[in-house]
């Protein structure tokens, strides 16, 4: 056969061609059916799974739109690959002939190979078709033997069918049991991108979507169910964040959670069948007081503005009568507030977190209450509760603390009382009320101007008045017992005043002032010999150490009891310290008594000197040598340490012996001073009582006691018992002399208590008395002045000689130095005197000043100071009289004028700004003859060496500084206080011309020098200075 001949598939038997045919069409139906199914298997597939899983949860987005895409991609495949097989790359005679090949395996080989033997282009170049027309014969007559159709499997298709086919059941099945379901997953499966709500079998409803929530508290949760299918679930479950599901039940239709508390944000997610519904919890804090504020008007007659208060407790006491007003602030914007006073509930005034009641007036106890509500429904844990109390306007509180309960001065001294006064709300006034004692009728208490002092206004809540109380100034005579108190009143209408509890003012005459200075210095002599006891002791105990053997010496408790000893010493040294100290207490109240002279100042202002200068260098000195023994190693030098100790020690005690000696001679000088002023009182007494009875007698003569009008009839028991108390004195006067005697053996004390016994005095007293109370009035004044004269008499012959100092008593033999310097220390103690006289005397012009609305205690106090400033006249006339000084002649008489000047204006009567700067340029010249007495004695100290009376005068000068820093008053039984140095007040004097050194215009050149001040106690020193700046005050014409 040419090989040109053509040979093709289409020279098959029809009957293999027909075969052929058969597979394709076969391979065809099952490769269609697989592409369908898998394509619907897709589509339903993804569709069945978000059914499925809306039943489990509400799909989110992503998944729905991955289901689809998923879907949609299994089709597009399935569609692209039954397309490649079919459309895009059919399959030929060769592939069919492969599928047979795997089929049948050596018919297929046969097949495969007559199907490419067709194929021009995979022929061989050379090739029979005779050959090849047999060999298709003999294929095709065996090929027709078998059945093609098997070479096709239709399982695959089978398979993927039944997965199609039971999906669509599936679906189907869901849409007839839940079409609302199946309807909802197909629209959220097509449109996965829409906001189309999940449905669920069980519908919640109710539930909020936040929920706002004490913090810390359980709470609860509340909804409704709704069943939408065949399935009613009857058990709930809540689950906050990660914590445990709890569960809940569920009753007609609804359900209730109780939730534990919180303290985060969180979701509680509520789930009951498929349905969930995820509740978003915020935990907050519940609304809280952040303040709570007070407006206080308190009652208008106080006069306060209103007061802002911040609460702090669950109690407010507010003084009755006054109306409040509450403002507070919460921690968070408020929807509504309101109080409730008393169980009377009343809406708050709200803005934003702010809160305002209504005015209320306190008249009784009131609770109240406050509520409120949140912007988020939030209240607070409990009611604000605030206890409103009233509380009364309490009376004023004064004190006089400071001061001892029952006290004496002198009748010419001003005692200054430093008060203290408290108010709650306010002092109106306050000031010193007294009233005299012992009367025959009960007396109201009685105020004056000057011892009164205004508040300023209402907001004065504290006061510190000082007073100053002038027995003379008030018309308050001597030997009377005054009670006095401290009042004080408030604003509160209609208050009484409040007072403190009375202390006893007792007003002193010299005679029993000085009795109880003498007291005073009785106790110093009873202490002294109390540290020369102790004294003594310390001696001996030294004097055994100095004789102990060294090998005692060197022992540690040998060294213990030097110790000791040493400190012993100290302690003796400071106690006689301690005694200076009291003496010059009482040393100062002596300078102003008029009944003690100034030698006996002196002597007594040199016992303390001496006294001082023992404990400053004997007894320290001894302590120092002890001292220096304990610290000694060596027992030689600690022996001879010892016996200086002891040297020493025994020098101190013979001092203390010739103190003693002094000290007690003084004191009998003193008590006859005192015991003849005694009895001088006790006559001037029966001749004032003499004189009253003189008075009215021409109106009581002859008539019997119930015959007596009735003034004259309690003027007749006043005349009585004034006679049985100076009787009872007399008495008490007689045992005193007689004890006296009998202690001194002075042959005039014993003659005038013989007199006194053989003279009856008590009986002979008494009887007078019965005569005055029987009206037996002529013999009672004959009486009056003969026991007047006896009384006198008796005090002359007890009055002690008066006392010449040492340069007197030595004479002109001394030559005239130190009687000069005895001549200035006279005067300066004089001086002084007079210069705190003359203080007393301007406190007095400016108390008398201040009662001039007071016409008749002004006129009294006028006289009574122009008596008492003509004492000091003539004071001053004795010592420019006694004066042998020519330096001293001018500057006297400078003072003189000065008080002259004085005189004059107390005369017209005038206590105005005048008068105080004439008294304040008369206690400027007094200070200028103090001042040039210590320049007299520098200068002459600086010829001869310090002085005797230099080292007195600035002992003296020191004790009158210390004066500036004692206290007033005393107790019953001590010295008496008396005014300071000056004092205050509360009105100023006028300046005057001249200088600090005491310049008088242009004209005077006296200085203030001090001298050389010798070695002062330690205790003076600061005070003297003291004392020295007090001086250039008063000469810089600043109120004493």
């Amino acid at each position: 056969m040419s090989p040109k001949e053509k040979i093709s598939q289409d020279d098959f038997p029809e009957d293999l061609q027909k075969q052929f045919i058969l597979v394709e069409h076969r391979l065809w139906r099952v490769e269609s059916i697989m592409a369908v199914c898998i394509a619907a298997a897709g589509l339903i597939g993804s569709y069945l799974i978000l059914f499925f899983s809306d039943r489990l949860w509400d799909s989110p987005g992503w998944l729905r739109l991955s289901l689809l895409a998923s879907g949609l991609a299994i089709t597009i495949g399935a569609v692209f690959w039954w397309s490649y097989r079919w459309v895009l790359n059919k399959r030929d005679t060769r592939d069919i002939a492969r599928l047979v090949q795997r089929r049948y395996r050596l018919l297929g080989d046969r097949l495969l190979g007559i199907v490419e033997l067709a194929n021009e282009e995979k022929r061989p170049s050379v090739f029979s078709p005779a050959l090849y027309r047999a060999a298709i014969g003999q294929v095709a007559e065996e090929a027709l033997k078998l059945d093609f159709k098997q070479t096709i499997n239709p399982r695959p298709a089978r398979h993927r069918a039944t997965i199609a086919i039971a999906l669509i059941i599936l679906a189907v099945a869901g849409w007839i049991i839940i079409p609302e379901a199946g309807l909802n997953s197909l629209r959220r499966w097509g449109l996965p991108g829409a906001d189309i709500s999940r449905h669920t079998l069980v519908r919640l409803d109710g539930f909020p979507i936040q929920r706002i929530v004490a913090k810390g508290e359980p709470f609860d949760v509340n909804g409704s169910i709704e069943y939408r299918s065949f399935w009613k679930p009857e058990t709930a479950f809540a689950q906050f964040r990660n914590n445990k599901p709890q569960t809940g039940s569920i009753k007609n239709g609804n359900i209730n959670f109780k939730v534990p508390g919180q303290v985060e944000d969180g979701n509680l997610t509520v789930t009951v069948g498929d349905a969930k519904e995820a509740i978003k919890i915020r935990p907050l804090q519940r609304p809280a007081m952040r303040e709570l504020l007070v407006e206080v008007k308190l009652p208008d007659y106080l006069k306060y503005p209103p007061q802002n208060e911040t609460v702090q407790a669950g109690f407010l006491p507010v003084l009755r009568n006054s109306k409040i007003e509450f403002r507070g602030r919460v921690s968070r914007k408020l929807k509504q507030a309101q109080v409730t006073i008393d169980d009377l509930a009343a809406p708050m005034t709200i803005d934003h977190e702010s809160f305002s009641t209504n005015e209320h007036k306190v008249t009784d106890t009131s609770n109240f209450a406050f509520t409120w509500l949140d912007e988020h429904n939030l209240t607070q844990a409990a009611a604000w509760q605030l206890s409103v109390e009233p509380i009364d306007d309490t009376p004023p509180r004064p004190d006089l603390s400071s001061q001892g309960r029952s006290m004496a001065i002198l009748e010419t001294e001003v005692l200054e009382l430093k008060a203290s006064v408290n108010d709650d709300y306010g002092i109106k006034a306050a000031g010193i009320a007294w009233r005299a004692l012992g009367q025959a009728e009960e007396t109201a208490l009685k105020t004056v101007d000057s011892l009164t002092v205004s508040g300023n206004g209402t907001q004065e809540k504290e006061m510190s008045p000082e007073f100053f109380f002038s027995p003379a100034v008030l018309g308050i005579s001597r030997d009377t017992t005054v009670e006095l108190t401290v009042w004080a009143t408030d604003y509160l209408p209609g208050r009484e005043q409040s007072r403190t509890s009375p202390i006893q003012l007792h007003i002193l005459g010299i005679e029993d002032h000085a009795e109880i200075v003498r007291q005073k210095l009785e106790e110093v002599l009873q202490n002294l010999e109390e540290v020369s006891r102790a004294e003594e002791n310390i001696a001996e105990d030294t004097r055994e150490l100095a004789n102990s053997d060294n090998e005692k010496l060197s022992e540690a408790e040998t060294n213990d009891k030097i110790k000791n000893t040493a400190d012993e010493q100290s302690d003796n040294a400071d106690d006689l310290k301690d005694l200076v100290k009291e003496g010059a207490n009482a040393l100062m109240e002596a300078m102003k008594n008029p009944a003690f002279d100034e030698q006996t100042l002196r002597d007594w202002a040199q016992n303390l000197k001496s006294m001082d200068e023992l404990a400053d260098q004997q007894m320290k000195a001894a302590q120092s040598k002890l001292g220096q023994a304990s610290q000694e190693g060596q027992s030689d030098k600690k022996k001879e340490k010892l016996a200086e100790a002891l040297e020493d020690e025994e020098e101190a005690l013979e001092e203390l012996a010739d103190l003693q000696e002094k000290v007690n001679k003084d004191l009998d000088n003193l008590q006859a001073l005192t015991l003849a002023q005694r009895l001088r009182k006790l006559s001037k007494e029966e001749l004032s009582l003499r004189k009253k009875i003189k008075d009215i007698i021409q109106e009581t003569i002859g008539l019997t006691p119930k015959d007596l009008p009735s003034r004259y009839s309690r003027a007749n028991d006043r005349f009585t018992k004034s006679q049985g108390r100076t009787q009872e004195k007399a008495v008490e006067l007689q045992g005193e002399i007689s004890r006296f005697y009998e202690r001194t053996a002075k042959g005039q004390y014993g003659e005038v208590s013989r007199e006194m016994e053989t003279e009856k005095t008590g009986e002979s007293l008494s009887e007078i008395e019965s005569q005055i109370d029987s009206n037996i009035s002529m013999l009672a004044i004959r009486n009056l002045g003969d026991w007047a004269g006896k009384f006198e008499g008796w005090a002359k012959k007890l009055e002690p000689p008066k006392q010449e100092s040492e340069g007197d008593s030595q004479g002109a033999g001394q030559g005239g130095g130190e009687k000069k310097e005895d001549n200035l220390m006279k005067l300066l103690f004089s001086m002084l005197r007079l210069r705190e006289s003359e203080l007393r005397h301007q406190q007095q012009t400016m108390l008398i000043e201040e009662q001039k609305r007071d016409s008749d205690v002004y006129d009294k106090g006028v006289k009574r100071l122009l008596e008492m400033h003509a004492d000091s006249m003539l004071e001053l006339n004795r010592l420019q009289f006694e004066n042998s000084e020519p330096s001293m002649l001018n500057p006297l008489q400078d003072t003189f004028d000065s008080m002259e000047i004085t005189d004059n204006l107390l005369e017209k009567p005038q206590t105005d700004t005048a008068t105080l700067t004439s008294q304040t340029e008369t206690i400027r010249h007094i200070s200028d003859v103090i001042n040039l007495i210590n320049e007299e004695i520098k200068r002459d100290q600086n010829q001869q060496g310090q002085s005797k009376s230099q080292q007195e005068m600035n002992f003296m000068m020191a004790m009158m500084a210390m004066k500036q820093q004692m206290g007033q008053g005393m107790q019953q039984g001590q010295t008496a206080g008396g005014s300071q140095a000056g004092g205050t007040t509360n009105r100023t004097a006028t300046g005057l011309n001249g200088d600090s050194a005491g310049k008088k215009d242009s004209n005077r050149t006296i200085s203030k020098g001090s001298g050389n001040s010798a070695k002062l106690p330690e205790e003076f020193r600061d005070a003297l200075e003291g004392y020295f700046r007090a001086v250039e005050v008063i000469e810089e014409g600043k109120l004493p």
